[in-house]
């Protein structure tokens, strides 16, 4: 073997070389993008998790809220429909906020078919009834805070378990 064989297939050993790294390189930004995706949506998730946890054990926030924030109207007709006061709509309201956005973390996170079909079956359980259902489809957050995917697959899990 000459030098000029053993200089072609280092070349071609060295080229492969570095586009195993590269692609390995890309393979390991984008695992990286997606956790710190995660990781800020989990952090989101927790903090409006504390100021509802708030909302619903503090009875004067809920009532400055409800004064403040001209609700009143909605939050008397989901009472009617729960059979609870005003004040107990929006506590309501809040405790099903955090499932919603924690089902919607969960959406955001899957990565596979499984867990999907995991959390649909969940979804078309819990909200197909009340309070989730009046919550999800009445509430002024409810459905309307979240994007059409997830809105869609809510609506989509609802219905399977309506037929």
């Amino acid at each position: 073997m000459n030098w000029d064989t053993v200089a072609s297939i280092s070349e071609t050993v060295g080229v492969i070389a570095v586009v195993i790294s590269l692609l390995y390189l890309a393979f390991q930004v984008r695992f990286a993008r997606l956790t710190a995706a995660d990781t800020s949506r989990t952090a989101r998730a927790m903090g409006v998790r504390e100021i509802d946890l708030t909302m619903v054990n503090n009875s004067e926030l809920r009532e400055n809220w409800l004064k403040s924030s001209d609700l009143n109207s909605i939050y008397e007709e989901l009472g009617s429909q729960m059979n609870v006061s005003v004040e107990g709509a929006l506590q309501i309201d809040t405790v099903c906020q955090c499932w919603m956005r924690l089902h919607w973390g969960q959406y955001k996170s899957i990565t596979t078919p499984d867990d999907l079909k995991d959390l649909e079956r969940l979804v078309s359980v819990f909200y197909s009834v009340p309070p989730m259902l009046n919550c999800w489809r009445k509430s002024p957050y409810g459905s309307k805070i979240f994007d059409e995917d997830f809105v869609r697959f809510v609506e989509g899990a609802i219905s399977k378990s309506n037929t």
